[in-house]
């Protein structure tokens, strides 16, 4: 009976163990807009969005970063226009970041004029936008995806 309080203890002690956040890169895509103006050549896609990059504190080192592809899909998950060029703000890319360290970077969509059906499409209903980022740590990629946002059409 004396050892009650230690076989009790012990799982409340090892509960951070499965932490995968602790020892990876996480990284979330957050403040998305899209928006298709109406201009003399066509409409023109724009918008943005951040990433969030934290790499945990147990890591076995930092990561180097690097981008993927993006895309605007729409709620189904079909492709309205891929791919979509983005430009970091404030950074540069590969990215390292170090253990236990975050860092957000804003994104913006690159210009493209779209055909007057795919501005259609895109203006249809909510969107989101998905991408993919490689990370040297892992030695592999990670999906990122916003959540659905009403693009702004004009």
């Amino acid at each position: 009976m004396r050892f009650w309080p230690l076989v009790l203890a012990l799982p409340l002690g090892l509960s951070s163990c499965g932490d995968k956040s602790a020892v990876s890169l996480t990284v979330v895509l957050e403040q998305a807009t899209v928006t298709a103006q109406d201009g003399p050549l066509g409409a023109a896609l724009g918008g943005g969005f951040e990433l969030e990059f934290s790499l945990g504190p147990e890591a076995s080192g930092s990561t180097t970063v690097t981008l993927g592809s993006f895309a605007v899909q729409n709620a189904s998950g079909a492709a309205l226009v891929d791919p979509v060029e983005v430009i970091a703000s404030g950074a540069s890319f590969p990215l390292v970041i170090d253990k236990g360290k975050s860092q957000a970077v804003t994104f913006t969509l690159s210009p493209k004029t779209l055909k007057p059906a795919d501005r259609d499409a895109l203006c249809a209903g909510q969107v989101k936008i998905v991408g993919t980022v490689m990370d040297s740590l892992k030695g592999g990629t990670d999906a990122v995806r916003s959540e659905l946002l009403t693009p702004a059409c004009s």
